[in-house]
């Protein structure tokens, strides 16, 4: 059994060596799921490559996040520069990876070396035998499966695919939700988990209707030490320890630690039974977070995951909030890298919003966007107009580098003194840092020339036809819950789209009451386990038989589609940031995907730009913000299921509802009661074949869809349309 150990940076990387990992895992500055953590420069990663080889280490790279249009070039450079350097495997989640890897195998490289191996990451959240399939037939030779398996379930999906290897959590932080199914810190900040800046938001405390029930959402850290013998007859291939924001010496620890239990490197005899002292100091390394430890889910148990008793004021707790809400003041976005060429000028854009003034700097391929309160003038001779600001820019070069272009959607917006030099001073930070940072060698690789394939993967093909519809035109199409169909709201929707959420094969003759096999398209569901996996096969043979068209939005429901001929569009269970994604999705049988409801106004405008297949962006929902496999009666295991049925609300009033939702054993899924809603906006430059309505988590969804068929109307919260995706 491989044991694999997380690496933060250098410090960690030997800290993790020398304390006799088999493997190390770790992430460049772009494009990891730890982008908190100090990470690797290019340099210092041929370093860690060397030191590895030394010793004979495996490195295993991070890319597991999804990754925009702007970023896939970055991300082919990536990918390039891993197979220079000879790491051993690359960690992924968007397929738009997926599509880069697969084009570097169609590279010879002139020193006989192979290139790194492709495994999924636990973002892709791997649950089912189909998902298992999947993943070997698209080339990947190991899946990181996801932390709420029991032992029977990992057995499961081990026999499903017996030659690809299996990969689990062995110690550190558990996540509510399930991996990958996440958008609560997103959704109340725009700092995705999904793009590698969770701000823990489950960590913090809750209130039930008003009143507190302090960290309900904070899991117990995952310690299986004493358990490597079970998951060794499980099949599992190997252990990994999270832990990459960790210091040198809790991961020296930690991997001290399973080492003993596993007994020596390149030994065959197993894992033995660890002495009690081992066990003991396995646990203590999750006090520095104050949390107890678990290993229940293993077990298929569901019960004393979180710690909700002794946990309501934890230093811990405070420590995320603090990292939730931030300063008060401007903090970086996002950084992101393109491939144009040499630059001019700098481009600059400042928005007047509800919530602040968001800003956004390009240069060089790289933009930075920050957001600053709405201050009071105080003194309104010494104020500047947003264009006044930009006039004084534009004769004022940052170095030798000019404002090149600028846009604001209002020019006379006053700014106060020290916000006019807060945005000059970031200015010039974020582009003397481009032109005259020193050399940590991301700037030659990032320039690098690409291979041919790798190209001609980023390559931006021709837009689907079907792509015609602006935002800001009628809807085409709504998503109901099979429960919300009934003979007075179906005739309103007849001349529409409909896709039909939540229904399984008991309830697809209650379906066909209301609409035939040719009106609707079924959606799949967004996550299923083993023990469900043979009603999946019975609702895709129904499909099949009576002609249905299917969403599919996971992996183990594309391969679903593919076995049994279905004719598949994927939804909101598989994200879209990006136009490779689309042509990697094309490629295996889908007719149609669906924008990541997290992605921002720029993000949609490029994707809508170069999307080869019709493009569904949702308009309105209450989305999910998180699926976790604690049933509703043990979220709150002093108060049971009635208590938690009320709404949850945390300091920053995300508001959400608990419902039991299916999906192989207890899935719990927490809607968000505040919907987004795009009603008022109006873009030329996002255009697709279908603007969406989500009406599953409405009560009353006729007053919600007859409201989009009216002009006008109040402006509502936008989610990361006007503040930016993180």
């Amino acid at each position: 059994m491989e044991l694999l150990a997380p690496a933060g940076d250098l410090p960690c990387l030997e800290a993790a060596i020398d304390a006799g990992a088999d493997a190390v895992y770790l992430g460049l500055s772009l494009m990891n799921a730890r982008r908190g953590a100090r990470n690797f420069t290019p340099a210092e990663l041929k370093t860690a490559c060397r030191l590895a080889r030394d010793k004979n280490v495996r490195i295993h790279l991070t890319m597991n996040i999804d990754i925009s249009r702007r970023e896939t070039g970055a991300a082919a450079r990536i990918l390039s520069l891993a197979s220079d350097l000879g790491v051993d495997a690359i960690i992924a989640r968007d397929w738009a990876v997926v599509g880069l890897w697969q084009a570097l195998q169609n590279i010879t490289r002139d020193d006989g070396r192979g290139h790194p191996e492709l495994h999924l990451s636990t973002q892709t959240a791997v649950t089912n035998p189909e998902g298992a399939r999947l993943a070997r037939e698209v080339g990947a030779s190991r899946i990181v499966l996801a932390r709420e398996l029991s032992l029977a379930e990992i057995v499961a999906i081990g026999k499903a695919a017996p030659d690809l290897e299996i990969e689990v959590f062995a110690q550190g932080a558990l996540c509510y939700s399930i991996s990958g199914r996440c958008l609560l810190s997103s959704w109340g900040g725009g700092r995705s988990g999904n793009r590698g800046l969770c701000a823990s938001p489950c960590r913090v405390p809750w209130a039930i209707d008003g009143d507190t029930v302090g960290t309900a959402m904070s899991m117990r850290d995952l310690v299986t030490v004493d358990r490597l013998e079970e998951l060794v007859g499980a099949g599992v291939d190997s252990i990994k320890i999270e832990g990459r924001l960790k210091k040198p010496e809790w991961v020296h620890e930690a991997v001290s630690l399973y080492r003993k239990a596993l007994g020596p490197r390149q030994t065959t005899t197993g894992p033995g039974r660890p002495d009690r002292e081992t066990v003991v100091r396995a646990r203590q390394l999750a006090a520095y977070a104050g949390r107890d430890t678990t290993s229940a889910y293993l077990d298929g148990s569901f019960q004393g995951l979180t710690g909700v008793a002794a946990r309501k004021s934890s230093r811990a707790a405070d420590d995320a909030i603090g990292e939730f809400l931030g300063s008060g003041r401007r903090h970086a976005l996002s950084v992101e890298v393109d491939d144009d060429d040499e630059p001019t000028g700098y481009e600059l854009e400042i928005n007047v919003t509800d919530k602040g003034v968001s800003c956004r700097c390009r240069y060089d391929g790289r933009s930075e966007s920050w957001r600053m309160p709405k201050t009071r003038i105080k003194r309104e001779k010494k104020a500047f107009s947003v264009e006044e600001l930009f006039q004084h820019l534009a004769e004022s070069p940052v170095g030798e580098v000019p404002l090149q272009s600028h846009y604001t959607n209002e020019p006379d917006f006053m700014l106060p003194p020290r916000n006019v030099k807060a945005i000059m001073a970031t200015v010039s930070s974020f582009i003397n840092r481009l032109t005259g940072r020193a050399d940590d060698g991301t700037d030659s690789v990032m320039k690098a020339p690409l291979p041919t394939p790798m190209r001609a993967a980023i390559a931006v093909p021709p837009v689907d036809p079907a792509n015609v519809r602006k935002l800001g035109e009628l809807p085409n199409q709504a998503r109901l819950s099979v429960k919300q169909l009934n003979s007075s709201l179906l005739p309103i929707l007849r001349n529409i789209d409909l896709v039909i959420t939540n229904a399984g094969p008991a309830d697809m003759e209650f379906v066909g009451k209301f609409v035939e096999p040719e009106e609707f398209i079924l959606s799949f569901p967004d996550v299923y386990f083993p023990e469900t996996s043979g009603e999946m096969h019975d609702l895709a043979a129904y499909c099949r038989d009576r002609k249905i068209r299917v969403e599919a939005n996971y992996y183990g429901s594309i391969e679903l589609c593919r076995q049994y001929g279905l004719d598949f569009v994927t939804g909101p269970g598989i994200p879209i940031l990006n136009h490779l994604a689309i042509k990697c999705l094309r490629d295996l049988g889908a007719k149609g995907v669906t924008m990541s409801m997290e992605a921002d106004r720029e993000q949609i405008e490029d994707v809508s730009a170069s999307a080869a297949l019709p493009l569904t962006l949702i308009v309105y929902a209450r989305p999910v913000l998180a699926y976790t496999r604690i049933p509703k009666a043990y979220l709150l295991p002093e108060a049971g299921a009635a208590r938690a049925d009320g709404a949850w609300t945390d300091r920053r009033n995300i508001s959400l509802q608990p419902e039991s939702n299916g999906g192989g054993g207890a899935v719990t899924v927490f809607r968000s009661l505040t919907a987004f809603d795009w009603k008022t906006l109006v873009n030329d430059k996002i255009r697709v074949a279908n603007l969406t309505v989500d009406l599953s988590g409405e009560s009353l969804p006729v007053d919600i869809w007859k409201k989009f068929q009216r002009p006008g109307g109040k402006r509502g919260f936008l989610f990361n349309y006007d503040r930016g995706l993180q």
